[in-house]
């Protein structure tokens, strides 16, 4: 059973990137006008893991059935948690609620990719680091984290 915890978008504006955790549902207004939602899978060295749900609202309201049967709308993305969530440097994202019991398993062969040349590595979500090949790299997404503009990009073909 899943032990989610929806406290809404006017809980907290703004949240400590030492506060956030995996698990967590997290809400944003995006450039069409609408909100979307993730989940926090992981914290890794330069921010955090994310998922970003199918499911979009007029409102930044969303039922934990929602959250269940939503399937995720791009790839998992590093979200720079620092300028999102605690100084609100860009975008409006909150942390609406939390999965107690949300364990980032079915992610395990997921990688991001850094460096160049002989020089290049692979992280996966729990910042584990290997090397590998500059023709590995090619075909993984950047270890570096995004921001509202970003993500906004990523998905405005996908609404």
């Amino acid at each position: 059973m899943n032990n989610f915890e929806i406290w809404g978008w006017d809980k907290k504006d703004r949240t400590m990137i030492r506060f956030i955790k995996a698990g967590d549902v997290f809400c944003f207004l995006n450039d069409k006008n609408t909100y979307c939602f993730g989940r926090i899978v992981s914290k890794v060295s330069i921010g955090n893991v994310a998922e970003i749900f199918d499911f979009v609202s007029l409102t930044p309201d969303i039922k934990i059935n929602e959250i269940e049967e939503s399937k995720r709308l791009i790839d998992l993305v590093i979200l720079d948690s620092y300028s999102l969530f605690d100084k609100k440097i860009e975008g409006d994202w909150r942390i609406i609620g939390r999965q107690k019991d949300f364990s980032p398993t079915e992610f395990e062969n997921i990688y991001f990719a850094y460096g160049v040349g002989d020089s290049c590595r692979k992280v996966d979500i729990f910042d584990h680091e290997v090397p590998i090949t500059e023709l590995e790299a090619k075909g993984l997404q950047d270890y570096s984290p995004l921001g509202n503009y970003d993500i906004n990009d990523m998905i405005k073909d996908k609404l």
